[in-house]
Formats: structure tokens, C-alpha cells, sequence
């Protein structure tokens, strides 16, 4: 495309560094839109969908399973977001036609509420930002959304520390998010979270159980794009004893059970104990230093599921 008067041609992407054209990821298989397609959401791309169509083919309970987690979700963020007026969102994804937790949380908490999204995808980030964090401050509500990356626990965690206040309970949400870390990056964010976060916190989480076709397509289809992404299948089992190792150990099954629903998705939420973690020295300096009281931790109402 010629600039008049000038004879130089422009193309797209020249000096767009950090602009979503920029990057070549954007044309990529992507979790966040190929999940979206799989929960009946509208964004999602050809390649995506192409993607989504392969792993319900290889795991044909994938479809009945993902309408259960509809269900598991909303009990599971309800759980938390009941519970604890700061919740962090890590791996928010892209922004559903549901209410949100930081809506949920102005509700239940009012000006006390505080949300963080996290999430490193370009798309999610975008929308995310566009959806919820502009227009819930211009409403006055304490919103971020923070790109950083799970497989960095570190960087979170300090991340967290400006705009949470870590010497009291924070409620942590991770839905269909864990999914897509390898195991010993599980245990990195766990670990790393248990070492920060005062102790009574709590970890909704969601994550499909089993589907080892879908996680092999799924994988299979990104490494042959180039994509840094990936699927691990787990059992609830499994997953369980990485919390528990870590000091997570109060386990709450919300995984809903319908006749012939076929076998649902893993959806629980666990609690930090105070009785199973070393004393750990940032935990213990910032709670001398803070002179806030702590903010009220509320039981978590009844979900109707088991």
C-alpha cells in the first residue's frame, strides 16, 4: 500500500512491535479461542474449530464433559468469590456471556472486592481489558488485568503483592487453566503460591478428567504449528497429591454428577493450612508490617453439587 506523495510502501506488521498484527502466534491454534468454540462460545477461528473437532472425535466424552464443566464453573467461582473479597483469576481466558467474578465480588463485598486477571494471551488480553478491566474502573471497582505467565510462579507472585494484599486470605480461581501446564510447572505455581499467600487461602479449580485423545490432539496439532501451548490429561487423584504436597490440604469435591452425563470434569476447591507450611519469611514480614485488619473470610454457600 503507497502513501500519497510520499512513494513509500507500507506493510502490515512494520514497526507494529507488541501490536496483536506483530505477532506471529495470532494465526496459531490458540487454547483460549479453541476452548471458547468447545464452550459454545462465538470466538474462535478456523483453526481452532478445526482443532476442537479432532479432539472431540479422539475423546467423545469431551463434549458431554465441557457442558458439565459449565456447571462446575459457575459452582466453582461462586465457592470462591463467596469466600474471599480478593480473588485472582489465572488463566481468565476469554471473557464469556456470565457474570465475572469481579461482578460477583462488587456484590458480595462491595468497595472491599479487588479482582486480578492474569493470563499471557494476546487475545485474552485484549478482551479482557476491553470487557472488564476499563469499564469496572470507570465504575470504581479495583480491577487488573496482569500479562504474565504461569510458568513463571515467581514473577506472579510478586506481581500480586501490588494490587493484593497477601498478609490476609485471597481466593485463587484456575479454570481450565492448569490443563495446559506440563506437571512440574504445576507444582512450581502451587508451591510458589503456598509460600505467599496467607494460609486460609483458597484454590477454585476446574480441569478436564482423563481425555488423553483430546490432549494428544490437541498437543500434537500446536507442536506441529510451532505453538507454545500444550494439553496434559489428569486424574483427580493426581492432581490432589500436587496440592496436598504443597500445604493445600482441606480438598471440597463440586464436581456435578447427572445420570448419564458420562464422567464429569475434575472441579474442587482447596484451602492453604496454616499447619502444613514451614513459616515462610515473606509471609511472616508482611504480616508484622501490616496494620490493616483482616478482611472477613465468609463459608462457602451450598453449590448443589457434590
Amino acid at each position: 500500500m503507497s502513501t500519497p506523495g510520499t512513494g513509500k510502501t507500507m506493510t502490515w506488521g512494520a514497526a507494529r512491535s507488541g501490536t496483536l498484527l506483530d505477532r506471529e502466534e495470532w494465526a496459531l491454534t490458540n487454547a483460549a479461542r479453541t476452548f471458547d468454540y468447545l464452550d459454545y462460545g462465538k470466538d474462535s477461528w478456523s483453526q481452532d474449530r478445526h482443532t476442537a473437532v479432532k479432539m472431540a472425535e479422539a475423546s467423545p466424552g469431551l463434549a458431554g464433559q465441557m457442558l458439565l464443566h459449565r456447571k462446575a464453573r459457575e459452582g466453582v467461582v461462586d465457592a470462591v468469590c463467596h469466600s474471599f473479597p480478593q480473588v485472582v483469576d489465572l488463566g481468565c481466558g476469554l471473557p464469556a456471556m456470565r457474570r465475572a467474578p469481579h461482578e460477583r465480588g462488587r456484590v458480595l463485598w462491595g468497595s472491599r472486592a479487588r479482582t486480578v486477571y492474569v493470563d499471557h494471551d494476546l487475545a485474552a488480553l485484549a478482551a479482557v481489558r476491553a470487557w472488564w478491566e476499563h469499564p469496572a474502573q470507570v465504575r470504581g471497582y479495583n480491577v487488573r488485568v496482569l500479562d504474565l505467565d504461569l510458568r513463571y510462579p515467581e514473577n506472579l507472585a510478586s506481581a500480586l503483592e501490588e494490587h493484593l494484599d497477601l498478609s490476609v486470605p485471597v481466593g485463587v480461581l484456575s479454570t481450565l487453566t492448569l490443563d495446559h501446564l506440563e506437571n512440574s510447572e504445576v507444582t512450581g505455581l502451587v508451591e510458589a503460591l503456598a509460600s505467599r499467600l496467607a494460609p486460609g487461602s483458597g484454590w477454585g479449580i476446574t480441569h478436564l478428567s482423563g481425555m488423553n485423545g483430546a490432549a494428544d490432539i490437541y498437543t500434537g496439532q500446536a507442536q506441529e504449528q510451532g505453538a507454545d501451548t500444550r494439553l496434559v490429561a489428569r486424574d483427580p487423584d493426581g492432581l490432589r497429591k500436587v496440592f496436598e504436597a504443597a500445604g493445600w490440604g482441606r480438598w471440597r469435591g463440586l464436581s456435578p454428577r447427572e445420570p448419564g452425563g458420562g464422567e464429569p470434569p475434575i472441579a474442587v476447591l482447596t484451602t492453604l493450612d496454616a499447619s502444613t507450611q514451614p513459616d515462610c519469611p515473606a509471609r511472616v514480614a508482611r504480616s508484622e508490617r501490616s496494620d490493616r485488619p483482616a478482611l472477613p473470610v465468609r463459608p462457602a454457600p451450598s453449590t448443589g453439587v457434590d
